[in-house]
């Protein structure tokens, strides 16, 4: 007999890989969602039009269907768990991170998380799935994505660097010297990640998992690993946090209040911990990093953002070009200042004693 899966949500920038994903395992997939963002590549898949944000219309979206698996990307997932009991034994659910800083640490699935209205109703749907997986309603498996990258995102920061690069842009604004870590997902590793459950039901069940790529590279590599990709160099308009300005789009998903708040972005690390994935699951990234930055160059050099539109607009970066060169001139200004203020300097000395002939370690040693 032939499974069969309903995957709640399936347009975003893993759907597709993960409906694509269960079919090779052999699942009939239907997909439920608003049908706002349709994609012809999902033509031949079942579209059930519901909206899954509220329990009464996703519960007329089911019906009295059932399916043998579930797996939730999108809508409210604490109203899934009462239409679903009785409708799947199998629920895999996906849904954010928000740690709190650890000074650096990277976070596991037991660090504690931020404070505010919106993480705080993260950490009580998650408690609500982990209940109705305790009470038998169906086994669960959680995955906390991080912010995404690759093809098809939403708000893409790397079409940041991309669209200056194609705008003949030689200098990329960067906060701190573009020294901060922040953990990431490529899309296809985040696919790979969830379906690893799929095939691991047992060890999976009832667990919460970090997921997140292998290698984290700094702000300042992603730039420049970009522009080699795209063929070309780029220097790092390196601002400081006070006056990050341009730069201040790598804030964009990593804090989630400082637009807010009126301040520049924090530059503190974000880093996961995945090694419950990798131990429990097996995890390895299968697409490697460098590969990963080459697919993502190539999708947006032949899918650029329109120019001013939606999708840029939800980036949050202006591309204000002249403040950007404004801030170059007055950092360069400032660094001209402060190299003609007098300055002993720093005269570094060798910890240990580097001779060249032996006598001079044996009169050392006398």
């Amino acid at each position: 007999m032939t499974r069969t899966a309903l995957v709640i949500g399936g347009t975003g920038p893993t759907g597709p890989l993960l409906i694509r994903g269960l079919e090779a395992r052999g699942y009939r997939v239907a997909m439920l969602n608003r049908g706002s963002h349709p994609l012809p590549e999902l033509d031949d898949v079942e579209l059930v039009k519901a909206d899954p944000h509220f329990a009464d219309t996703l519960a007329a979206g089911v019906g009295d269907r059932s399916f043998d698996l579930v797996l939730a990307t999108y809508g409210r997932l604490r109203v899934m768990p009462e239409i679903l009991r009785g409708r799947t034994e199998r629920l895999i659910t996906v849904g954010g991170t928000a740690f709190a800083d650890l000074d650096g640490r990277p976070a596991d699935e037991t660090a504690p998380r931020y404070r505010n209205k919106i993480v705080d109703k993260i950490v009580a749907t998650e408690r609500t799935l982990l209940d109705a997986h305790e009470a038998s309603w169906f086994s669960l498996s959680h995955f906390r994505y991080p912010n995404l990258w690759g093809p098809r995102q939403l708000a893409p920061r790397e079409w940041s660097v991309v669209r200056r690069i194609l705008d003949g842009r030689t200098r990329i604004p960067v906060a701190d010297g573009g020294l901060t870590l922040e953990s990431k997902a490529f899309v296809e590793n985040a696919a790979h990640a969830v379906l690893l459950a799929v095939d691991l039901p047992t060890e999976s069940a009832g667990q919460i998992y970090n997921v997140a790529d292998e290698q984290t590279p700094t702000d300042a590599a992603r730039v420049r690993d970009i522009a080699a990709a795209m063929g070309t160099e780029v220097e790092l308009l390196n601002l400081p946090r006070e006056a990050t300005g341009p730069a201040s789009f790598w804030g964009v998903g990593r804090d989630l209040s400082f637009s807010r708040e009126g301040r520049p972005p924090r530059t503190t690390h974000k880093l996961l911990d995945v090694g419950k994935m990798t131990r429990q699951l097996g995890y390895r990234d299968v697409v490697p990093y460098r590969e990963a930055v080459r697919r993502t160059v190539e999708y947006y050099v032949a899918n650029p953002l329109p120019r001013g539109g939606r999708d840029e607009q939800q980036l949050g970066d202006p591309f204000d070009y002249r403040a950007e060169d404004a801030y170059a001139a007055a950092l360069e200004e400032f660094v001209a200042t402060a190299s003609a203020i007098p300055f002993e300097g720093v005269d570094y000395v060798h910890q240990y004693e580097h001779p060249k002939r032996a006598a001079e370690t044996e009169k050392v040693q006398a």
